[in-house]
Parts: C-alpha cells; structure tokens; sequence
C-alpha cells in the first residue's frame, strides 16, 4: 500500500501553479508570528500548514486514481512434481501449497470463479473455473505427486482457461515447441503453423495490450520452479503477456532445499526462483518468496491487496486538499482560541 501511496504523490501534477504565488500570503505570515507570537508554534504551525494546503488545492491538482475492480476469474496452478514432498517448508512444500490454494478458496468473493491446474510431467485441469467452494476443496484433495515437472504446459494451459477468446491450440504450442528461449509473437505464432496450414495455434488480441493490463482475470503459480519437461516457460508466458494477463508466482521451499531419496537415489532439491521471478517480472505481476508457513497469510494478504487494482485516468483531487487544508486551519484556530483567547 506505501508502494501506491507513493505512486499516487509522484503522479500529482497542477494544472493552475500561477495558483502557488498565493504561498506569499502563509510564508509572510510565518514571519510576522516569529517576530509577534514565538511562543504559539504548536498551533500556529496548524494554521500556516492549513493555509498552505488550501493554496496547492487552488492549483487544481491532479492524481493517478487507483481503485478497486471485481476479479472475476483467478485460475490456480499447483506444483504436484516429486519434488514437491520436501520438507523444507513444513509439513512440507505440497501441503503448504494446499494451504495457500485453501486460503483463496475461503476468500473467494461471490461474484468470482477460481479454476484449479496441477501440474507434474503434464499439465492438467483438476477443477474448471467455478464460484463452489465444495467442488474446489474436494479438487484440491485430488491431487497427488507424480515425476517430472512442465511449467511451461500449465501456464499455457491455464492461460487458455483464463483467455478462451485467443482460441488456444493447447496442444499445438506444447509439442511444437522444444526452444528454451523468449521468442516474438510472430515467431511463437510461425512454429506454430506445422502442418494446419496457416492457421495460428492462438489468437492475437485485436489491438495491442500492455503487460498486465487485463483486469479480470489472473494466474497465480505456486512451484517450486523446477522446470524439466515440455516447453520453455518464459516462451508459454508470452501469449499470456500478449493478452496482458498477469502471472503472479509464488515460490514454495528454501534456498537451501532438502535432500529427497528415492529408489536409491538421492538429491537435493532447491528452490528455483529464477524463472519465477522472470515469469512475474515478463507479465507486470509479482514474485513471492515462500519459506515458512507463518508466511502464509502475509503474502495472501500482499496479493489479495494488488490482484484487483486498476488505475484511473488522472482525477482532479481538489476537494480533498480543501478539505484537509480546512481542518488544519480550524484546528490551529480552535487551539488558539482556547488557550490564548484569539485566533492568532
């Protein structure tokens, strides 16, 4: 919140500062009462502060407005790869991962939708987009852990669910693609193409959007980022920023990972928060780092505040300086009066 309040006060412009030659009145005034009236600095300073908030207010200020828009469709992706099972995180990274996925079905507004997406060697839907919260809990109760870990299948299938108007070819974009760099739209869309003629695997938006500027829907990833099967996450999350849909990660274990056995085979397992971070940073959306359960409600919280936000154009905000300016003014006056008998 101090991130937009700042945002907000960097935004301020004046449309009338020939307004701003009006601060001769307070600063004169500040001089006459240093010379008169030293001893009444508490609530003097109130007056002159009132009086100088009234005057920017007659400048006609204008501010970025930011305000709160319905979310109508979040769409959950859970790490169920084998990795998962640490317990570097208690009880362990999968069981916390139900416990965030839990929270935004307990927070989930009666307008809203929340879909479900597991995701180990393959992506798949466990719970289409839906407002009942039984049938999320009893999906999420489904899910168990399998080998192999594709990021990239999941978020271009959850960006699918998200998006049904760009028309998907899910199936295409994962098998067609083997890079694992960022590609261009129009290169994205070309290796595509193989074999359907010059049908594209998905629709581009009709006019250009800039990252993250779809308010109504949004992903939210909770991996561990471990990224080992199917197509290049960064790649996937490119039709997703197209769309200006924003992929908000969280990023479940520690730096220092656990040791996992299994079969004979042992290996630690790491948070990966590179390409969690990457996919976040590409789409105007957030990381969050995830390392102990007390964490929980903190980040749910964090994202919650910043999940349905959307700016304004520029509001003139002159009332509200007018406002604080007169309280100010009345205040200081009202000080004064009582303990000197006078206003000045």
């Amino acid at each position: 919140m101090t991130a937009i309040l700042l945002e907000m006060l960097e935004s301020l412009s004046l449309q009338w500062p020939i307004a701003l030659t009006f601060m001769s009145f307070p600063i004169g005034l500040s001089i006459w009462l240093i010379r008169h009236r030293s001893g009444r600095w508490s609530s003097n300073s109130l007056i002159l502060s009132g009086l100088a908030v009234m005057i920017v207010g007659l400048s006609r200020p204008m501010m970025q407005g930011i305000e709160p828009t319905p979310l109508d469709q979040v769409i959950l992706v859970i790490d169920s790869s084998a990795s998962m099972r640490a317990s570097d995180v208690l009880p362990s990274r999968i069981d916390l991962a139900k416990q965030i996925a839990n929270a935004f079905i307990e927070a989930l507004p009666a307008h809203a939708s929340l879909g479900l997406i597991s995701m180990a060697a393959n992506a798949s839907i466990i719970q289409t987009p839906t407002r009942q919260r039984h049938q999320l809990e009893q999906a999420l109760e489904r899910i168990s852990l399998q080998p192999g870990s594709a990021l990239g299948s999941a978020i271009i299938l959850a960006t699918a669910q998200a998006i049904p108007e760009a028309a998907i070819d899910v199936e295409r974009l994962i098998t067609g693609s083997s890079r694992r760099s960022m590609v261009s739209s129009s290169s994205l869309s070309n290796a595509s193409e193989a074999g359907s003629g010059s049908k594209e695997a998905f629709k581009q938006p009709e006019s250009p959007a800039s990252p993250g500027s779809r308010e109504s829907s949004v992903i939210v990833l909770l991996a561990d980022g471990d990224s080992n099967m199917g197509p290049a996450p960064l790649e996937m999350a490119e039709v997703a920023r197209l769309w200006g849909l924003r992929i908000y990660s969280i990023g479940i274990g520690t730096r220092d990972g656990a040791v996992l056995r299994s079969d004979g085979v042992t290996a630690r397992v790491r948070l990966e928060d590179k390409t969690l971070k990457a996919l976040a940073s590409s789409t105007a959306a957030e990381y969050f780092a995830l390392e102990d359960k007390a964490a929980v409600k903190q980040i749910f919280a964090s994202l919650s505040g910043r999940i349905g936000l959307k700016r304004k154009k520029k509001i003139e905000v002159t009332h509200w300086f007018a406002l604080v300016g007169s309280m100010l003014l009345i205040a200081g006056a009202l000080m004064n009066v009582q303990r000197h008998g006078r206003i000045l």
